[in-house]
């Protein structure tokens, strides 16, 4: 999954909107775990009306080695996908590092925290929205969007000139002035502590203070 693009999550999404709406009810996508939250972000965005479960599962190990964890994650999303009671895009991931259960993880509130653990895959600023067990078993641990039969539609409008950018000692602000220059509409800024850039540099060509006003005179949005 570290070679997704734009042009895959609008067919992943199209997908889903036309099966859910043909009377699936749920559905599970299996997929690389290296940019796994990315995906339930995006899907969790252009699935506009959403009231039925859209799992995403992966594996961190492979199926050659005794701890390979895809099969009880696979378990798990079925589970999730066919018989829970959530209506949203969910991340189905081991909750421990045993082959216990597998936490259930808002698609938007989640993140991959480390490259081989299997439990990996954490709640960001919340908790997980429920627990699963391969027995079938459900414990629901947080507030979630309820299962229902709205229509589902696939809001697949991308703005692709977006960039991600991040803040360290000597950064330099000429990349945003690249950025501007090659007409792009829009920068995260991956910043530090509560959200800062370099400004009050020793040397001023390291201050980010004209760069950011550039941009924003130019019309380019900054997060």
């Amino acid at each position: 999954s570290e070679s997704m693009s734009f042009k895959e999550y609008p067919v992943m999404a199209e997908l889903a909107a036309e099966e859910l709406n043909q009377g699936a009810e749920g559905i599970l996508i299996t997929h690389g775990t290296d940019t796994l939250h990315y995906s339930s972000a995006i899907l969790s965005f252009m699935l506009q009306g959403l009231q039925k479960p859209v799992c995403l599962v992966g594996a961190q190990r492979s199926p050659d080695r005794g701890s390979f964890d895809g099969a009880l994650n696979l378990i798990c999303a079925g589970v999730v996908s066919g018989y829970s009671d959530i209506g949203e895009v969910v991340i189905v991931m081991h909750g421990e590092s045993s082959d216990t259960y597998c936490s259930v993880l808002r698609g938007t509130k989640v993140r991959k925290m480390h490259s081989t653990r299997r439990d990996t895959f954490t709640p960001i600023n919340e908790k997980p929205l429920a627990k699963v067990w391969p027995s079938g078993d459900i414990e629901y641990t947080n507030t979630y969007t309820k299962r229902g039969d709205n229509e589902v539609i696939a809001d697949t409008v991308l703005e692709e000139k977006v960039a991600m950018l991040k803040a360290y000692p000597n950064s330099n602000p000429e990349i945003l002035d690249f950025l501007v220059d090659k007409q792009y509409k829009g920068v995260l800024f991956e910043a530090t502590a509560l959200g800062h850039l370099p400004t009050d540099t020793v040397d001023k060509n390291y201050s980010w203070l004209s760069a950011v006003k550039r941009a924003r005179e130019e019309g380019m949005h900054i997060a």
